[in-house]
């Protein structure tokens, strides 16, 4: 796995995330997961290193993923902004690759956040 950069914004930065199905979501669109479904590949989180994961609590989290791939030595960059004022979260995901070899890493970028209101729309750019 690729090294990861949390980026700024409300991501819980202590949330380790682990995908118990590696069924494929579709990857060219972004997910948000705000409830508790069988549509999110059986996330889990710990919020403790590793040590214990349990199911995501939907009730104070969102989970956001985009798919994104870049070359070699890749760093994902991950920011969340929230734009109360137009009822919107943007997502962005800049990718950095470093080094010259033909490797290719794909992620699927998962973060939690605290909750995403309903009403809210989520946008994705990926860099």
């Amino acid at each position: 796995m690729p090294a990861q950069t949390i980026g700024s914004g409300e991501i819980i930065v202590n949330a380790n995330l682990v995908q118990n199905d590696f069924n494929i979501l579709e990857t060219s669109i972004g997910q948000v997961i705000r409830a508790d479904s069988s549509n999110y590949n059986k996330m889990e989180v710990s919020f403790d290193n590793g040590v214990t994961f349990d199911s995501i609590n939907f009730s104070n989290y969102t989970l956001l993923g985009k798919y994104a791939e870049g070359g070699c030595n890749v760093v994902f960059e991950r920011e969340i902004e929230s734009r109360d004022s137009e009822s919107k979260v943007i997502y962005t995901i800049i990718v950095n690759e470093c080094g010259n070899c033909k490797k290719l890493e794909g992620s699927m970028n998962w973060v939690l956040v605290p909750i995403i209101p309903e009403d809210y729309t989520v946008e994705f750019i990926v860099k």
